[in-house]
């Protein structure tokens, strides 16, 4: 309770420096803003992609990737545990097995390139254009409001700041 009465005294005591800075950012923005809008600038949404699909000769990548996605889930599934009980341990076709597991390995690795790897990539683009376009947006429609925001803010800290150490 002691804390809560602590801050409202000290917004109290700053309220009148916050509002008169955040009065003359906020005059400041809207200067800004129509500036903005009297030469112009219209919003327009972008599609950006950033991160580029690595290609099919980047094996390792690849390898790395099926092993950590589709080969574990295999691993997991016991798949590789039991093709060794059924044809080394029953058989004794250990050149069965290991062929066996070659292709399992390829499909894996054609199925990771062809319809996983793509997928994530489109998914990771449409998050990053997403996020760039709302932060286009805001930039475009508020920059200088929130220039003045963060100013006031540091303006603000600094000030309490500098109080603290005299």
């Amino acid at each position: 309770m002691q804390r809560i009465n602590r801050h409202k005294k000290a917004l109290k005591k700053h309220l009148k420096d916050v509002f008169s800075s955040g009065i003359t950012y906020a005059i400041l923005a809207l200067v800004f803003l129509l500036w903005r809008f009297a030469l112009g600038y219209q919003f327009e949404w972008q599609s950006i992609e950033p991160f580029q699909q690595p290609s099919i000769f980047v094996r390792i990548f690849y390898s790395a990737f099926t092993f950590l996605t589709l080969g574990y889930l295999l691993y997991i599934a016991y798949f590789y545990k039991v093709l060794h009980d059924i044809l080394v341990k029953s058989m004794g076709l250990w050149s069965l097995y290991n062929g066996i597991k070659a292709i399992v390995w390829a499909f894996l690795m054609f199925v990771s390139y062809q319809y996983i790897v793509p997928w994530l990539f489109s998914v990771l683009n449409a998050g990053v254009s997403i996020l760039f376009n709302i932060a286009n947006l805001v930039l475009y429609a508020l920059p200088p409001v929130g220039i003045s925001l963060v100013l006031s803010v540091i303006y603000f800290l600094l000030k309490n700041e500098n109080r603290k150490t005299s």
